[in-house]
């Protein structure tokens, strides 16, 4: 007696969606009034810097400070107080939509 075993054929793919895994658009400011920031020279030594008014400032992360973000601008770090970049007078700049 012969037995035959039908076995259907199923492909898992694990991971996440390429909406999902795509690295999120970082969040670019633009500062309404010049406030005070800290930058860490290579050494480790921190000095307070002024950014301009009209700067536009691309979230990093978490800073080492306490409430604080590090943000990038003119290609330099520096570690600015979240209650100054998210405040009434720092504005939020919409990314471009992108073309299909």
């Amino acid at each position: 007696m012969m037995t035959r075993t039908d076995a259907s054929s199923t492909t898992i793919i694990l991971g996440e969606s390429i909406e999902k895994s795509a690295a999120p658009t970082p969040r670019m400011y633009r500062l309404g009034k010049s406030f005070a920031a800290v930058h860490f020279e290579p050494a480790g030594k921190g000095r307070i810097v002024f950014l301009p008014q009209e700067a536009a400032v691309r979230v990093i992360g978490p800073s080492c400070l306490c409430e604080c973000f590090e943000v990038m601008f003119e290609s330099q770090l520096y570690n600015l107080f979240k209650v100054d970049l998210l405040g009434p007078w720092s504005t939020l700049i919409e990314p471009n939509p992108r073309s299909p």
